[in-house]
């Protein structure tokens, strides 16, 4: 095939490129919003940078073809596979895996693993040994998207990476591979020891993320059964369900929590010689000094200054004197100098 031909059957096929690749990325963030829930925050916390899709220029496809790698392809159209492309970035290796999934388990096309990518990565580790991911996918069946049809098997380049392999890539990968100039062994070993700091800058940061969504997970259980008891204690009108602020405070009490369970604060509450809380905590409400006593934790500081009332003080977050007022509910003594 000459350039010409190649030229005028690209750009007679490139439409059918750019359709192919709409479809692969509005399918990949519609898959991606069905694992997170459709959730838009979550979503948007997920990928950091907008999803982007490309075909490219008839004159770089011409340059792979016939200038830079001619001496590689056999059947240079058929065999060059990234004509058209999509690209994820998200924020941590562990969040690759869910888009993987997606690549993986669809209908709509078959996928394999860029083989040109894996060349380069493996003609030198020092350089690619990372882990972001590229995938061929082809599809499945001749079908029509937005009014253009696609033809069975054609390829679409897709990439996931997190954002540091992304600003490595595209420093290391379009400055060395493909530069016009030979990078030095200096520039080699400097991009080496980028890549050693990024894998491990990621490594730690997915531990943080794990502990953090550890630490939320118990927070949340016991927001949820907070909500559930103060409702049963007195009626919805009562209470104030102000996620941020309850949140805040079973935060800051996290070092105590830790050391009791939700058992144990159901069975203070079921203790019948503290049944006069719902009247006590209805006539602080009613007193509208503070905004506390609307918000179901309360039942927990309760709870925590009955069972820690030694070491509450030092995690309450707030008013002294509303810690004042559970004390004295529970007849117990402050340990600390009131006026």
């Amino acid at each position: 095939m000459t350039q010409e031909e190649f030229a005028a059957r690209y750009e007679q096929e490139k439409p059918m490129y750019e359709a192919w690749a709409d479809f692969v990325l509005s399918e990949i963030k519609s898959g991606l919003l069905n694992l997170l829930g459709n959730s838009k925050p979550k979503y948007d916390e997920y990928v950091k940078m907008t999803p982007s899709s490309r075909v490219k220029t008839t004159e770089s496809l011409l340059t792979k073809a016939f200038i830079r790698k001619k001496d590689k392809y056999q059947d240079p159209y058929s065999q060059i596979t990234d004509k058209a492309g999509i690209r994820f970035v998200v924020l941590l290796t562990q969040q690759l895996d869910q888009l993987c999934s997606i690549i993986e388990n669809h209908k709509s096309w078959t996928y394999s693993k860029d083989k040109e990518f894996d060349e380069w990565r493996t003609s030198d580790p020092r350089m690619f040994d990372y882990q972001s991911v590229h995938y061929i996918v082809r599809a499945q069946m001749t079908f029509v998207h937005k009014g253009v049809t696609i033809d069975e098997d054609t390829p679409c380049e897709v990439q996931f990476r997190t954002l540091l392999q992304h600003a490595y890539a595209e420093l290391a990968h379009d400055t060395i591979y493909k530069g016009d100039v030979d990078a030095s062994p200096t520039v080699k070993r400097c991009f080496a020891k980028s890549m050693a700091l990024m894998e491990t800058t990621d490594e730690l940061l997915c531990g943080a993320k794990a502990e953090l969504e550890k630490c939320a997970g118990i927070i949340t259980q016991w927001r949820e059964v907070a909500l559930s008891q103060a409702s049963k204690l007195l009626p919805a009108s009562h209470w104030i369900d102000d996620t941020k602020n309850i949140e805040f405070y079973l935060s800051e009490f996290q070092p105590l929590l830790s050391t009791l369970s939700i058992d144990d604060l159901l069975e203070f509450l079921g203790d019948h010689e503290y049944s006069f809380l719902a009247s006590r905590i209805e006539s602080h409400q009613n007193n509208k000094a503070f905004v506390e006593f609307k918000l179901p934790v309360i039942l927990v500081c309760y709870f925590l200054a009955k069972k820690k009332k030694s070491v509450i003080k030092k995690y309450w977050p707030t008013d002294f004197h509303v810690l004042q007022i559970i004390f004295n509910d529970l007849g117990l003594a402050p340990n600390w100098a009131t006026h």
